[in-house]
């Protein structure tokens, strides 16, 4: 009987373990998912792998508000032009600073690699990221 409890208690504690450890990286998963699939979209355009269409068409996916707009913009100005190539890049860390329902706000570190007119370079940016909540989904609507 006394091994019957132990038994109960451990699967307990492992239940509750796991609860904890994915309502913490849901969030997280769904700051890097979103971060990720933006940066692969602007640098496929910027580099001249996809077409305005089919960037801005994917980028409405993940994207509204001021922040979809500034992209489509950035998009029509600077195709093909001097901006660097985005060779690598890594989230290193990223920080919940709020969450509700419909909100996460996070901060996001991420290590690049890229290639412009001065060579290779690395360094680390450190962005304010907002994700709001559309539907079943969240979009990002700040990225600074």
């Amino acid at each position: 009987m006394k091994n019957l409890y132990k038994k109960i208690l451990f699967t307990v504690v492992i239940i509750i373990i796991a609860i904890i450890l994915a309502s913490g990286s849901s969030a997280e998963s769904a700051v890097s998912t979103i971060v990720e699939k933006r940066t692969d979209i602007l640098n496929g355009y910027f580099c001249g792998q996809n077409t305005f269409e089919e960037a801005s068409c994917e980028i409405k996916k993940i994207e509204k508000g001021r922040l979809l707009e500034e992209d489509i913009q950035a998009m029509k100005s600077y195709f093909q032009t001097d901006i660097e190539e985005v060779e690598e890049y890594e989230i290193s860390k990223i920080k919940i600073t709020n969450e509700d329902e419909n909100l996460i706000c996070a901060v996001v570190f991420i290590d690049w690699v890229t290639n412009g007119l001065q060579g290779q370079e690395k360094n680390e940016g450190i962005y304010s990221v907002i994700l709001e909540k559309c539907e079943n989904s969240y979009k990002l609507v700040q990225f600074f």
